[in-house]
């Protein structure tokens, strides 16, 4: 590897691309306040007992984990929900609830790097904590929809409870650990793997029909699902107790204008074992990963030593949006264009004084300016700037001075005129 080279499923990130993520993130802010959640920020580094505890046994063999200099073992977070169930448990445990918590993370995750997958990434994040009602679950997917809405992109929803399936293994005698390896590998679409799994756990032959039934049963039509499930699990209270709240979580979405988009899945599962209850992925046409996720972790933050509280949250995937919007074609301009209004243009050293001090002046009253530091000459200049797509350009040279006057070019008329110096600022507010 060459020192110039990023670490393999690492990326600089341009000023395009960061302006493109800042979209994303400006819409994110904006639910924050819509919806009323109150921003946080974790340690990048936690203790690797914490983030290991609940997050699978993939994702936990994917972690960077060291010991660091005090011999403490430490990791580098592979994703948002463990740290906030801490902070709950913790400066939050007196806080009044619910609690609706948001963030910003880098994340990171040892992946193979592929399309849409590096080993350090960016979420978002929407944490409602202290309500067990259907309620929650509904504004969580609301605002997760909304976000990908907002955002103009074309997507549909997978919706399941992990609450039926390990309904069903529970009755076949599946404990918890075995359950959790059973749901991972059908979140791996490795159904397969599954059955023989359970077969070497000695579950009977109706709890394995029972799976491979429920893998089956999916569709937007609601009520369809809804009753071909029941017919399948009405002998198991906690599969059917699991069903009927999901039953509730998509009629209040129906209710909420989002039943057309939303697809129910009975045998979905997330390769996360904090699950509890209500889980879903968001995708779009074009690409075959979610573009995010969430789901119900009830027990999470009693686990980690903080009082009982029911939780649901989502993690939209900021990259995965950026690439499913160029994949959509919404970002047709070039991004970082009409950032700055004006190219302040000394002509020579001599006037760069005069040229800091308009310039201050201008950004002292709220206009972005960009100062030419390069001296090669106005053309060059005025070339540069109407390439970033400046609109303004104030061209101060000896004969400016000697007239107390400067030069102010409209870039895209090409017309300019002589302006008083103290009128500048003035006349270039307006014309902004």
């Amino acid at each position: 590897m060459k020192v110039l080279d990023t670490l393999r499923g690492m990326r600089d990130l341009l000023p395009n691309d960061l302006a493109k993520r800042r979209r994303v993130e400006s819409v994110v802010e904006e639910l924050f306040r819509l919806y009323g959640y109150l921003e946080v920020e974790t340690p990048v580094l936690e203790s690797y007992a914490l983030l290991s505890a609940k997050v699978g046994d993939e994702n936990r063999h994917r972690m960077y984990v060291f010991k660091d200099l005090g011999g403490r073992q430490v990791a580098l977070r592979p994703e948002m929900t463990a740290s906030v169930a801490r902070l709950v448990a913790g400066k939050f445990r007196m806080e009044a609830k619910p609690l609706r918590l948001g963030y910003f993370a880098d994340c990171y995750r040892y992946d193979n790097p592929q399309m849409g997958r590096f080993r350090e990434f960016r979420q978002a994040g929407f944490e409602l904590l202290g309500s067990s009602h259907p309620e929650a679950d509904a504004e969580i997917l609301l605002v997760a929809c909304d976000l990908l809405r907002r955002l103009g992109l074309r997507f549909s929803v997978k919706v399941g409870h992990v609450g039926i399936l390990r309904g069903v293994l529970q009755a076949g005698g599946v404990g918890e650990r075995d359950q959790n390896v059973i749901l991972g590998l059908l979140d791996k679409h490795r159904l397969r793997a599954a059955l023989k799994a359970l077969r070497s756990l000695g579950v009977q032959k109706q709890c394995l029909d029972l799976v491979k039934a429920l893998q089956r049963i999916r569709g937007d039509d609601h009520d369809r699902v809804l009753e071909e499930g029941e017919r399948l699990v009405v002998s198991n209270e906690t599969a059917l107790a699991a069903l009927r709240n999901l039953g509730a979580v998509l009629r209040l979405l129906g209710l909420a204008g989002m039943g057309g988009s939303v697809s129910a899945d009975l045998g979905f599962t997330r390769g996360l074992d904090y699950y509890t209850g209500m889980i879903f992925e968001l995708y779009v046409e074009d690409l075959e990963i979610a573009l995010g996720g969430g789901g119900r972790y009830d027990r999470l933050v009693e686990n980690f030593g903080g009082d009982p509280t029911p939780a649901v949250g989502c993690s939209p995937g900021i990259d995965r949006i950026v690439l499913a919007m160029e994949k959509q074609g919404l970002f047709q301009e070039k991004l970082g264009s009409g950032m700055f209004s004006v190219l302040v243009v000394p002509v020579a050293e001599e006037q760069a004084g005069l040229g800091l001090k308009l310039a201050y002046a201008l950004r002292s009253e709220g206009v972005s300016v960009v100062n030419d530091v390069v001296f090669h000459g106005v053309g060059e200049a005025l070339g540069m700037a109407s390439k970033v797509g400046i609109p303004l350009a104030v061209i101060i040279g000896p004969r400016e001075v000697e007239k107390g006057v400067v030069t102010l070019r409209d870039l895209s008329s090409k017309t300019q005129s002589e302006i008083p110096l103290d009128e500048v600022v003035a006349r270039v507010k307006r014309m902004l």
